[in-house]
């Protein structure tokens, strides 16, 4: 398969995979919740039902959020550990739970059950473990070697430079080789997590390194499967925030009556959890994508049929 047609099967596949879609996003929604509630906690502790809770809907003034850090020395050190907590069990929860959304691929046109779904992201959740482990591995020497390193080489070659339009622009250019560093760790992840359900009995680090080679040997097409699908997402989180700039959110919220910011607050969480939604509708789709391009390139892999 070509990236067109890799990238329409993909999205084939995903619009068959609503249950799929769905656990991922009450997963991490659920996470965020449990996320936010301490600092919620923390800030209706801090000014009750006052007026200042109110004109907080507006934005965090300087002045409040002094008061609130001085009041609360150590508060935002501990909010600081929840929310790294919850993001290490993010970042475990979606490895596992990605196992069920791709065994799905395989048969997508057959039922697939709630049961079916977690008896599947078990099959495969100790394997895509070890692959996080060593996916974590790699972005730690892409920081360490192309932020920190090569960061340090470039102030230090910078450093008696006068042009400081020059200084900028080799510091943006280490930041953009960062950022494309981390990029190709995360398309090698993507196919070796692709290959560790489909080829089944392979380990993890056979499937890194089978994915290594395979982003490479095919690396435009690769690319093209993966950036695809993301821009969608990408473009849903834009026009979001074009249609609901912060200014006519604060105001929106801020203004009026208890029911009409009750309203709108209501209102303004379900538009964003759609955004969220769809943006993990993407996510699933990038994954099909790469799924059925891997599945048509590797030896004798079967061509699936889109519908």
């Amino acid at each position: 398969m070509g990236i067109g047609s890799s990238v329409r099967h993909g999205f084939s596949i995903t619009r068959r995979s609503g249950l799929a879609v769905l656990i991922l996003f009450l997963a991490n929604l659920a996470i965020a919740a449990l996320a936010g509630y301490p600092i919620y906690r923390g800030i209706q502790g801090f000014v009750g039902n006052t007026l200042m809770g109110r004109e907080l809907a507006r934005g965090f003034p300087v002045e409040w959020l002094s008061d609130f850090a001085f009041s609360n020395p150590r508060g935002a050190d501990r909010y600081a550990l929840v929310i790294v907590w919850m993001g290490v069990v993010s970042l475990l929860l979606n490895s596992i739970l990605a196992g069920g959304v791709l065994a799905h691929f395989k048969a997508p046109d057959l039922k697939y059950s709630l049961a079916d779904f977690f008896r599947d992201t078990g099959r495969y959740a100790w394997r895509l473990l070890r692959l996080l482990i060593i996916g974590l591995i790699c972005y730690w020497i892409v920081f360490k070697l192309l932020n920190e390193k090569l960061g340090q080489w470039a102030n230090g070659w910078t450093g008696d430079w006068s042009d400081d339009r020059w200084v900028f622009c080799v510091r943006l250019a280490v930041s953009l080789l960062v950022v494309l560093g981390l990029g190709f760790v995360n398309l090698v992840m993507d196919y070796a997590r692709v290959r560790v359900v489909l080829e089944g009995g392979t380990g993890a680090i056979h499937a890194f390194l089978a994915s290594l080679g395979f982003s490479l040997g095919r690396l435009g097409r690769a690319i093209g499967v993966y950036v695809i699908p993301s821009l969608f997402g990408l473009a849903v989180l834009g026009a979001y925030r074009l249609l609901f700039p912060w200014t006519l959110l604060n105001s929106t919220v801020a203004a009026g009556s208890h029911v009409r910011t009750f309203i709108a607050l209501a209102g303004l969480f379900v538009i964003q959890q759609l955004v969220m939604f769809f943006r993990y509708w993407f996510r699933v789709a990038t994954w099909a994508s790469e799924w059925s391009f891997y599945a048509s390139a590797r030896p004798g892999g079967p061509i699936l049929n889109s519908k």
